[in-house]
Order: structure tokens, then sequence, then C-alpha cells
């Protein structure tokens, strides 16, 4: 049932990113100027999809993840100047590297969440700067840090928590309303024995 769910989220996920959170997050940084003046003028984005995406994949199986990487990796491409199939070929290493870790931890720590985001954003971000590069579009690199990278990081640090608390909500929702297998065995066994 999560896979089918990835497409309705991941377009609304999609079009509140080109729409709605970056007039949020504007407002925000013009709200917090005096005190966070390293927000001030840059072009860095709060990271919905691959939050959600990172996110759904830490708690799920591997294809599940995956699937959400390639759903939310074309809704990204589709409005963006990168090729179709560049996004989600970062989020499935994403999807990859954090399943992986996921499964050996026993519990998700914010610590670990914090970290797996810090480095998701760096992936995705370096990942996408040098598809433009091969693209050949070339811009500074340290400006590129400075305007892009850094307040990218900082956004998706501040939005992972309230994002992995909702999928984690939604996660649940769908364990408790999905019967079992066992539940099914059990079932067919009373069928039988009657």
């Amino acid at each position: 049932m999560g896979r089918y769910l990835s497409v309705p989220i991941l377009v609304f996920a999609t079009a509140l990113s080109a729409s709605v959170l970056p007039q949020l997050v504007g407002f925000g940084v013009g709200l917090l100027g005096n005190v966070t003046p390293i927000l001030n003028n840059t072009r860095g984005q709060f990271s919905l999809v691959m939050l959600l995406v990172l996110a759904w994949s830490i708690r799920s199986d591997l294809l599940s993840g995956f699937v959400w990487a390639l759903v939310g990796g074309i809704l990204l491409d589709l409005y963006s100047a990168i090729p179709i199939g560049t996004s989600s070929a970062a989020l499935m290493i994403i999807v990859y590297a954090a399943n992986g870790a996921a499964q050996q931890l026993y519990r998700m720590r914010i610590v670990t969440l914090l970290a797996m985001t810090l480095l998701a954003t760096l992936f995705f971000q370096v990942y996408t700067y040098c598809a433009l590069l091969l693209l050949g579009l070339s811009y500074d690199i340290l400006m590129v840090i400075r305007i892009v990278f850094i307040p990218t990081i900082i956004y998706n640090l501040v939005g992972v928590l309230p994002t992995y608390a909702i999928v984690r909500l939604i996660q649940r929702r769908l364990r408790v309303n999905a019967p079992s297998s066992s539940t099914n065995l059990s079932l067919e066994a009373d069928a039988g024995a009657s």
C-alpha cells in the first residue's frame, strides 16, 4: 500500500515545493534576518521530496524506498532543468544507504536522523551540481556553497523532524489497517478445521 501512496503524497509535496514552500521559507528568513544573517540573499531550498523519501526509506523495505525514490525523482526532474532520471538516481543511492544504515541500527535516534539528513542533503546537492556541470552550466563553487548548499542543509535539518514524524504516523496507520499474515494463517487454519 505504501508504494501506491507514494504517488499522491509526492505529487502534493512536489507541488508544495514548487509553489508555497519557497514563499514560506522566504517569509521565515525575512522574519529571522537579523538573527540568521547567513540566510539573507540565498537560494537554498527546503527539499521536502528528498526528506519524504529519506524518512520513508528508513523504516520500510528497500523496494518500497526505491519506488518512492523513482517517483519523487521523476517529479523533481519535471520541475527542473535537469534531465529526467537524474534526481531518481541520486535518491535511489540515498535510499540504499539510508535503508542499509537503518537496518544496522536497533533504534533510530534523533542524532542519527540528523546525520543522515546532513549526508543525504550534501550528496543530493553535489550530485545535482555535477549534473549541471555535465550539461555545460558552470557556477562559482564557493558561491554555490554559500548561497545554495549551506542554506539548504539548514532548512533540511530544521524540517526533517516534523517530516519524519508525519511519515512515521502514515506508516503506523498503514500497518494498523493492513491485515497481518499471521491473522490470515489463523483464519485459514480455523476454516480448514471446521
